[in-house]
């Protein structure tokens, strides 16, 4: 008796409908299972081999939904009655997990029919990683025979119930678009596109009337249209936008975001980039990019466009892990509103793993709209932004902004080129609830981060701006607080910061007015500053407070506290010229509401001189980092060199502390006899010390080791004793 074999080959993706695994939707496979044999004709007792594989098919995951977990799967071959399995490979509960790295499996068994059993049908079985004997299975694929006096039979594939499970299995043909609107769909129910791009599971609509766009709808003959079925965004890629790196792709992107439909859209990762030049993003949109994918500018924007811009907007959300937006900056030798990713009047947006680069503007502007002049509640989350004209981030007109983890470098071309600005440009314009965490910007020919709130300088108005964690290396200064010239409310906040290797200082104040809010500068660090080498003590001074000669504002500038400072120089040659200067270029009226509060002393600690000019600036130095041993030489406490405490440790001969001519309420000094030859406190010619020396010019000295004194200048002439220890002698 010899029985014929018809070995069926599934060459079609299949459809699982499961009623009982809770999926309310149809679920693509992504493993094609066979079965196949190369015998075509076998005996009773003679032995053949079947083989069993798996393959990885890539589905796009925004072409259809995949069951989770699908690319593993368990096994189970249902044998057919009278066959007797001797050998192979293939065990119940063998499994795999396939990727595109991996996308094959296969098995063997071996094996014979030891009795005639009629219609002989093997199916294979497929479930979960994890399955067992009580999992649910599904049949995948069969190889069947019939006895038929050695002639092989073909039979048709049927909906087969298989125990353990309520699946049933449908088999749909793999199409090009061209097949499906040439008819060779025939009368199936639903087709699978392979179309490179556009590849995707379709469904015939017997009630749809749209036209054929070959994207989400496809005519096939005589009036029959299959429509997409998919599950969450839509992919560029199956609108015909290419990532070709050359071709302007702005107007068939804009094609898709300006259809309401579509507010979900998904950029896969191309061969090359995405060549744009502008497009617009409405309310309600959500776009994803694949990792790495790269967006380029055709560097053919107008002085006002921008490559991405949301105008008077809600509801945006833009993410992607390593996505790069690029512009053609060399092509753009002016100007400065270029922007790579705009939001103006935008409420309610997150912009998430997006970098900016080579714009000829900011890489990231957040400001006014025509209707919402103030921006709100944005996210922008571990974004990057290099070498754009302007600055990286602009935040212009925001309420609620939170800017986390970002990287804003070597900003270059138009000023203020900073690595992030916080500038306002009116008065209808808001720095509100503006929080800034661990910011990392660097090499910015301008300072890492800037804010500048002076539009709203007697408005009535409020500021409120916290930046914690920042670090920059080496742009022109680490932080700059500018330009308030007249009364303001609020508060900036900027903690735990660490400045190093800056052009010239690492924290400037410029111009700011004494009734602006307090600037507090909590916990900062200041490395190597000065990498210029300027010689200017000023310049060159980790912190810098300061009004320059042209600049018009208030009647006195202040109003910055810094507490805990680090100020570290490590170099050979060290090039910090100041720790802390104060200087007003434009009137002699004193820099007021000013502290510096306890300076952490480490190995590294290098804390040059302050220069201290017309400056009412008050100081504690709980750890005596402002020292300044005398030695061999006398010395001056003035507007250009103070230190709070005077000590004659190493001298080995009488020392002056000569008192220079400094502004009432000038930070008090203390001078400490430590050495027995003694040190001589010597006022200006116009200058007393009361209570001891009413008579100007008249020193005070003492030789007794231990004697100390604490001098403020109280008024103009006058230097008041405000501690005394020891003994003290008043000139003759």
């Amino acid at each position: 008796m010899v029985t014929s074999l018809k070995h069926l080959l599934v060459s079609a993706l299949f459809l699982i409908l499961v009623a009982n695994v809770g999926f309310s939707k149809p679920l693509i496979d992504p493993i094609k299972f066979s079965v196949s044999t190369t015998a075509t004709q076998v005996g009773l007792n003679e032995e053949f081999e079947i083989i069993i594989r798996a393959s990885y098919m890539y589905i796009p995951a925004n072409t259809v939904f995949v069951f989770e977990g699908a690319n593993a799967f368990r096994l189970k071959l249902i044998l057919p009655q009278g066959f007797e399995q001797t050998g192979g490979t293939f065990t119940d509960f063998v499994g795999d997990e396939l990727s595109s790295t991996k996308p094959y499996a296969s098995y063997t068994l071996k094996g014979k029919f030891t009795q005639n059993s009629g219609d002989g049908v093997f199916q294979l079985l497929r479930s979960h990683r994890k399955a067992d004997n009580q999992s649910t299975y599904i049949e995948v694929s069969r190889l069947s025979f019939k006895p038929d006096d050695n002639i092989a039979a073909a039979e048709e594939d049927s909906n087969a119930r298989v125990s353990a499970t309520t699946a049933t299995v449908g088999y749909i043909p793999y199409l090009t678009i061209a097949q499906v609107r040439a008819g060779v769909a025939d009368t199936a129910k639903a087709v699978f596109i392979t179309d490179t791009g556009r590849s995707g599971l379709f469904r015939l609509n017997p009630t749809a009337t749209g036209a054929d766009d070959g994207a989400m709808t496809i005519l096939a003959p005589p009036a029959r249209r299959y429509e997409r079925v998919y599950e969450g965004a839509v992919n560029v890629n199956w609108f015909g936008v290419v990532a070709d790196g050359t071709t302007d792709q702005s107007a068939k992107i804009q094609v898709i975001l300006d259809n309401a439909r579509y507010r979900n859209v998904f950029f896969p990762k191309g061969v090359a980039s995405y060549r744009i030049k502008t497009i617009r993003i409405w309310s309600n949109s959500t776009l994803t990019f694949e990792s790495g994918t790269v967006v380029e500018g055709m560097g053919t924007l107008s002085a006002a466009q921008k490559m991405l811009f949301m105008y008077d907007v809600n509801n945006i959300t833009i993410k992607g892990t390593g996505v790069v937006f690029k512009d053609q900056k060399a092509k753009y030798t002016s100007g400065q509103a270029r922007h790579i990713i705009s939001m103006e009047g935008v409420m309610n947006a997150v912009i998430e793993g997006m970098e900016a680069n080579d714009s000829g503007g900011d890489g990231f502007y957040i400001g006014s709209g025509s209707v919402r002049k103030v921006s709100e509640n944005i996210k922008l989350i571990n974004v990057s932004a290099n070498n754009n004209r302007r600055q990286g981030i602009s935040v212009v007109s925001g309420r609620n902004i939170e800017i986390l983890n970002p990287i804003a470098t070597n900003s270059n071309g138009e000023g203020p080129q900073a690595g992030i600005d916080l500038e306002m440009s009116n008065a209808d314009q808001r720095l509100e609830g503006i929080r800034i965490q661990n910011p990392k910007t660097g090499g910015n020919r301008g300072p890492g981060v800037m804010v500048c709130p002076g539009a709203l300088a007697n408005t009535g108005n409020s500021v409120d701006v916290v930046v914690s964690g920042h670090v920059d290396d080496g742009s022109q200064y680490g932080f700059l607080a500018i330009s308030v010239k007249g009364a303001l409310t609020g508060s900036l906040v900027v903690e735990n910061a660490t400045w190093k290797n800056n052009k010239l200082c690492g924290f400037v104040s410029r111009n700011w007015g004494y009734r602006a809010f307090p600037v507090m500068v909590v916990n900062p660090t200041v490395i190597n500053c000065n990498t210029s080498a300027s010689t200017s003590p000023t310049a060159g001074a980790a912190f810098y407070i300061h009004r320059e000669a042209a600049d018009n504002g208030d009647t006195n500038i202040g109003n910055i506290n810094i507490i805990n400072p680090s100020v570290l120089d490590n170099r050979t040659t060290k090039l910090t010229r100041r720790a802390f200067s104060f200087k007003d270029w434009n009137t002699n009226n004193p820099i007021l509401n000013c502290s510096i509060v306890d300076p952490v002393k480490t190995v590294d600690t290098y804390m040059a001189a302050n220069m201290i000019a017309n400056a009412e600036v008050n100081i504690s130095d709980k750890n005596q980092t402002m020292v300044h041993e005398i030695g061999g030489w006398s010395t001056i406490a003035d507007y250009t060199y103070f230190k709070q405490l005077y000590i004659n440790q190493t001298s080995t001969a009488p020392k002056n502390v000569v008192l220079g001519k400094v502004n009432a309420n000038w930070p008090e000094i203390t001078i400490e006899v430590r050495a027995p030859q003694g040190i001589y406190i010597v006022p200006n010619v116009t200058d007393n010390i009361l209570p001891l020396s009413a008579t100007n010019g008249k020193w005070i000295m003492s030789k007794v080791v231990g004697s100390r004194m604490t001098l403020r200048k109280t008024s103009a002439n006058t230097w008041t004793i405000k501690s005394m220890t020891g003994t003290w002698t008043v000139q003759p």
